[in-house]
């Protein structure tokens, strides 16, 4: 997977775009903003496998659990981790949040993570693993 030569448009017409679209189970959770994050610097959609395969938190629970949890899924689609003080501008993070362990965006010195109501912006000290987009 290769960042486009515009990858850093297309990152902020990306975050742009999503920064009100609510939460939704399949659609728009933590797992499928950071793919579809990724998609758009790069054109290809590391998400594919798992569209369509869950709408509730049951299923999505049931698809982590399959793949290694939050931190299995990132390093299957993007590799080994690397540590979080080197996340750059479009990689992808583990935040905590209330609910649990959370795939996020870093977006330069925000990490951008999908919200209830839309997306929410942590310090990127917030990163517990990163991984190179």
């Amino acid at each position: 997977m290769q960042r486009l030569h515009d990858w850093p448009e297309r990152l902020a017409a990306f975050i742009e775009a999503r920064r009100e679209r609510a939460f939704s189970w399949g659609e728009s959770d933590c797992c499928l903003f950071v793919c579809d994050g990724i998609e758009a610097m790069t054109g290809t959609d590391p998400g594919e496998r798992w569209r369509g395969l869950y709408q509730s938190e049951r299923g999505a629970r049931r698809v982590l659990r399959d793949n290694g949890g939050v931190s299995g899924l990132a390093t299957l689609i993007l590799g080994h981790p690397v540590p979080p003080a080197l996340a750059g501008r479009g990689d992808v993070v583990v935040i905590d949040t209330p609910a649990g362990e959370a795939l996020a965006l870093c977006v330069g010195a925000n990490i951008a993570a999908q919200g209830e109501w839309g997306l929410e912006f942590h310090p990127s000290s917030a990163a517990r693993a990163s991984w190179k987009v």
